[in-house]
């Protein structure tokens, strides 16, 4: 089986069938889609919002004069099309809600996909569509005395309210991540064959490069993890293949643009390419430590521990899954040892980096949990055929008896967490609306 997303959802796309109008997914994605579109305007009527902030900035855009769009921000994608909106007459309020409820329902629309394309035992309409929803509202696990009150300060959470650019940077990072691991996917389908000539088609050279600009352009705080995890991974693949240095050039060539863009961006936050930004200096503490384990276990409990669940030789051949993983260290080393100076102290942005990977972690861990629910079923219905015909003696039989209890009590456990998740994601809206909290 391959894990390659873009190979699957090309054969199922070539190969449909007839799975009806799915009502039920467009429907979730109207509710979604008002939801969003309603907290995005409240959170726009709150001035303190970064909703606001970055919609006032948008607001002074002048198509006519690009400096008033370079002077403002590095990554203008998200502001350029409410600048768009509110140039052509739409409210800036409406205008910035639109363009955030839009990429909601985007975002919704790529997970479920993905949801579709990669697990392996098919599921219902409405079980795909729900489960596309929560990822669109999870949040970290509420915690006595943590974050009992505003569930994301001072954690961080796999989704936000209240700021537009990282909606915007799961969207596109839905795109970049699949079309990375589908790259390494297609040289190893090619290397039997062709060997040390083995090399992309240049267009999917092109392509990825063109990803990863457009992700850059949404926020840098993604590329931040992606860039080191991808660069470890392709760095171990090169030393296993030491023959295959031109599919790597390749590698190098697409990811360039990105990397220049990525340091421009640092540049400019810096204060070398504009003047009174903000610095960044090493900061590693062992509270600083325990802050980034911390959080990202708040964020991703579920999947970090459903992985214990459909733990199996060969898992991390899916290579979104190690690539999710890799972020996730990455993320949690950079919240770790880096802080902001200047204007933009306590702003916290190197905590951006975890939360996207977290979100990612729930992504790719879902698909293999889902079916490893189907694999413990079948195991026990083997089991209890075993029992009854007597193919197996008794000591064997205790054996797989309590391995099936231990994987059991680890479901069980897997779904109290859900539930848990759950539940402080239905808590988070519920919270910003009765508080007036924006965060």
């Amino acid at each position: 089986m391959t894990f390659d997303t873009v190979e699957l959802d090309r054969d199922l796309r070539r190969r449909p069938k007839a799975r009806g109008l799915d009502g039920f997914k467009w429907l979730t994605l109207a509710a979604l889609v008002a939801f969003s579109l309603y907290m995005f305007l409240w959170e726009f009527a709150n001035v303190n919002s970064d909703l606001y902030k970055h919609a006032v900035i948008a607001s002074e855009f002048d198509f006519t004069d690009l400096h008033s769009i370079t002077s403002r921000l590095a990554y203008p994608l998200w502001h350029l099309c409410v600048a768009a909106l509110f140039q052509l007459g739409v409210p800036l309020g409406w205008a910035a809600a639109l363009l955030c409820a839009l990429c909601k329902g985007l975002a919704f629309l790529l997970v479920r996909r993905y949801l579709f394309v990669m697990t392996r035992n098919p599921l219902s309409n409405a079980a795909l569509a729900l489960l596309a929803l929560l990822l669109m509202l999870v949040t970290p696990i509420r915690l006595l005395l943590v974050n009992e009150g505003a569930i994301y300060r001072g954690v961080g959470s796999p989704t936000v309210w209240h700021n537009p650019t990282q909606l915007a940077v799961l969207v596109t990072a839905m795109l970049c991540v699949p079309y990375t691991a589908h790259c390494w996917y297609a040289f190893e389908r090619m290397l039997p064959e062709r060997g040390p000539k083995t090399m992309l088609p240049w267009r999917k050279v092109i392509a990825l490069a063109a990803l990863l600009m457009l992700n850059l352009s949404s926020k840098p705080t993604f590329l931040q993890a992606l860039l080191p995890a991808a660069a470890l991974f392709f760095l171990i693949q090169w030393i296993r293949h030491p023959k295959n240095s031109r599919y790597f050039a390749q590698i190098i060539l697409a990811f360039l643009p990105a990397a220049a863009y990525f340091l421009l961006q640092y540049l400019y936050y810096t204060g070398v390419v504009v003047p009174y930004t903000s610095g960044v200096e090493f900061g590693l503490s062992l509270e600083t430590v325990w802050l980034a384990i911390r959080n990202m276990l708040l964020m991703a409990a579920f999947p970090l521990f459903a992985l214990v669940c459909c733990r199996k030789r060969g898992i991390l051949r899916d290579r979104m899954l190690l690539l999710s993983l890799l972020m996730a260290g990455f993320s949690m080393v950079e919240a770790m040892c880096l802080r902001e100076t200047g204007v933009r102290v306590n702003h916290g942005n190197f905590n951006w980096a975890s939360m996207s990977s977290a979100f990612f972690l729930w992504v790719t861990v879902l698909p293999h949990y889902l079916d490893s629910i189907g694999d413990f079923r079948a195991w026990q219905a083997r089991l209890q055929a075993a029992d009854v015909e007597g193919t197996l003696d008794s000591a064997a039989l205790r054996k797989e008896r309590a391995a099936l209890s231990r994987r059991s009590l680890c479901y069980f456990v897997s779904f109290v967490l859900l539930v848990w998740h759950v539940y402080s994601s239905l808590y988070y809206p519920y919270y910003l609306l009765t508080t007036g909290n924006v965060f």
